[in-house]
């Protein structure tokens, strides 16, 4: 029995699907905040929601009700998130991740602590899954598959509009409880349920407010001022303040100051001191805007104007309010919101210096995808980009902490091929900096006439490495490979997912009956992974962008689900024949083909080549569910292929995203063939 015993079973497994999208979206964000570089790893917290959606579904013919568990776990799960401020560490020689060093938290091994988490996740969407399972079992399958489709879009088109506004996360799960007590059973742990519930919003909304928390669409930010000792949180709903200097926390680390003028460090000024005699930038560039530092320093050093690109609007929009020099209210400075590689595709301006400034994220361009937000910015097709939008005596600057030689070096190199030239860089002999790397990189014609007799500047020297291009974009990655410790917490991962299916799952899930949607779902999560990861390259690495892709392939899973609804297809292996067909079509023609085309255009043949594999796998998958006679077991059975399929994603750091289509095109063969089996077995 339920609270709202009035709703029909329709509008409860909307609900539901609605509450699981939202939900997972949510978690994927939240966690990504508090657990320090989680951001790098969020696609794990993906794969237990699957996991735990498929067993859910799959427990729906059991006796039990999980669902009134839901609210414990979250109270428990969410408390210890929040009171131990665990940390991943992922430090690991020939794979880079950005980190700040003197956090203070709990620090465990990645193969611990992301399979703790995935465990956790998977049980809570357990809970919540088990009644979806039901449902689907109470409609024809292909109209409950709509349903859950419809209300899947809704949850996207929900928090979208959150991120959209910059609501808190309380308000994200204020939502959630709401919708949740809507479907939770009525009985003597309902009371109980709702003090859990208020619990959950409470401690959330509490972090919020001690932490002066600010929600971009990518980061938990904190703007704070004062020492160490005695930090001030500043909170935009007081008046506006005054300091010199501020420092701005992303998820918890530091990632930018906004200081005056004095305050700057020595590499801001470097692209205009490098020089004997002070070079004239009429044009400049900066990718990685942020706060406005680099705007500050150009607008100091005489430059006539400033294209400053900054994919976080809240950042963006801190550093225009904050920032002691304004560099943001200049008429010289135009601010751009915009994916750095989509706005230098569609800008037609020539620079005299482009600036690659500190643009290192801490969190992955798409959750299905080991992409992080400035992955497609530092390949060799980006650099040849940028050398086609600099003028003939132009300057190319990039700087960080690079943590490692071999990853200056391999940048160096790649400038080279691009170039033609040896680039030169400076490095710091100050401990701060020279401890973790840091360089200055230039390039292009004017690199030439730097002034290399200054303390710390040389050519570079070649040393070959493989180059990040936009097919295996991992500049932070040594040479192809699948890391050992990806390695070791896949292996976790998916041998903890062999043991619930096999102790939990109905015969059906794993045997004829299961196996040709368990391997649709493996090929479909490598597709919609290799479609995500070309639309973000096409049109930007934004949230937005990812979120609007996200909608769009559910949109034609729907419509998908209308033809099968529709029409009868007799001949299934004619579906699998134009299945196969498209991805050979986006194996064969490279995704570069559409990036000299306008974005009308671009749109328009991108979305036909990329998006028809997805539409042809998925009338495939509603053709064989129709007939389904147990929906939750061919759902589940889906849902737990998706997990192999996320797993297999990871190929990508080795073999490319282009060679994913492959491994889809063998899981797709396997599925074909277990039907055909299942098929025959039924007949006889």
């Amino acid at each position: 029995m339920r609270l709202f015993n009035n709703i029909s079973d329709g509008f409860r497994l909307f609900l539901i699907s609605l509450l699981t999208l939202f939900l997972e979206l949510v978690f994927i964000r939240w966690l990504s905040s508090y657990v320090l570089y989680l951001g790098y790893f969020s696609n794990f917290v993906l794969l237990g929601c699957l996991l735990g959606i498929g067993v859910g579904a799959l427990l729906a013919e059991k006796p039990y009700r999980l669902l009134k568990w839901l609210p414990l776990l979250l109270f428990v799960f969410m408390t210890i998130i929040l009171f131990t401020r665990a940390q991943v560490t992922p430090n690991f020689k020939n794979y880079i991740y950005f980190s700040s060093s003197g956090i203070a938290s709990i620090q465990l091994p990645t193969y611990i602590l992301l399979p703790l988490i995935f465990i956790s996740i998977t049980a809570i969407f357990t809970t919540l899954s088990q009644d979806l399972g039901r449902l689907l079992n109470n409609f024809p399958p292909l109209k409950a598959y709509s349903l859950n489709i419809i209300g899947s879009l809704v949850g996207i088109a929900f928090f979208t509009i959150m991120s959209l506004l910059s609501l808190p996360a309380w308000i994200w799960m204020l939502s959630a409880v709401v919708m949740l007590i809507i479907i939770l059973p009525i009985g003597r742990s309902f009371g109980n349920n709702l003090l859990l519930l208020s619990g959950v919003v409470l401690i959330v909304a509490a972090s919020d407010y001690t932490y002066a928390n600010i929600w971009s669409p990518y980061y938990r930010l904190n703007l704070v001022t004062g020492q160490q000792q005695s930090i001030h949180w500043v909170r935009l709903s007081q008046p506006e303040e005054t300091s010199d200097h501020y420092v701005l926390l992303a998820n918890g680390i530091k990632h930018q100051e906004f200081t005056n003028l004095a305050q700057s460090a020595l590499f801001y000024q470097l692209p205009y001191s490098a020089f004997s005699k002070k070079p004239v930038f009429n044009n400049v560039l900066v990718v990685g805007a942020g706060g406005g530092n680099d705007a500050a320093i150009a607008l100091a050093n005489g430059v006539q104007h400033v294209d400053a690109v900054e994919i976080d609007p809240r950042i963006a929009e801190l550093g225009k309010r904050y920032h002691p020099e304004k560099p943001y209210d200049n008429p010289r400075v135009s601010l751009y919101i915009d994916d750095a590689r989509s706005f230098i595709s569609k800008t037609n301006t020539k620079y005299d210096l482009i600036i690659f400034a500190l643009p290192d994220s801490l969190v992955l361009a798409a959750n299905t995808s080991n992409l992080r937000l400035e992955s497609y910015l530092f390949t060799l097709e980006s650099f040849r980009s940028v050398k086609e939008h600099l003028q003939p005596n132009g300057l190319f600057v990039l700087y960080n902490f690079y943590r490692y030689d071999w990853l200056i070096n391999k940048i160096t190199d790649m400038l080279y091929q691009v170039f033609g030239e040896y680039p030169v860089y400076h490095r710091y002999s100050e401990p701060q900096f020279a401890s973790q790397d840091f360089a200055t990189i230039f390039a292009g014609p004017k690199a030439n006439e730097i002034d290399l007799s200054q303390p710390g500047f040389s050519r570079s020297s070649l040393e070959k490495y493989v180059p990040a291009t936009d097919n295996w974009p991992f500049l932070y990655m040594k040479e192809p490979s699948l890391p050992s410790f990806y390695s070791y917490t896949l292996l976790i991962i998916l041998v903890f997912a062999a043991i619930v299916i096999w102790k939990i799952s109905p015969l059906g899930a794993i045997n004829r009956h299961g196996l040709p949607f368990f391997f649709m779902g493996a090929a479909f999560t490598l597709i919609e992974v290799k479609s995500i990861a070309q639309f973000l390259l096409l049109f930007g690495s934004t949230w937005l962008v990812n979120s609007l892709v996200f909608f769009a392939v559910l949109l034609v899973v729907l419509i998908a689900n209308g033809f099968a609804a529709r029409f009868t297809f007799t001949r299934i292996w004619v579906l699998y024949l134009l299945l196969f067909i498209s991805l050979a079509l986006n194996f064969l023609i490279p995704i570069k083909t559409f990036l000299s085309e306008d974005m009308t255009t671009r749109y328009f043949l991108a979305t036909v080549l990329i998006f028809s594999p997805i539409f042809f796998a998925n009338l495939i998958y509603s053709t064989t569910f129709r007939d389904t006679k147990q929906a939750n077991i061919a759902f589940g059975a889906n849902l737990l292929g998706t997990v192999v399929g996320g797993a297999a994603e990871y190929l990508s750091l080795s073999l490319g995203y282009q060679n994913l289509l492959i491994i889809a095109g063998l899981f797709y063969l396997l599925a074909f063939n277990s039907f055909r089996r299942m098929l025959r077995v039924s007949i006889t």
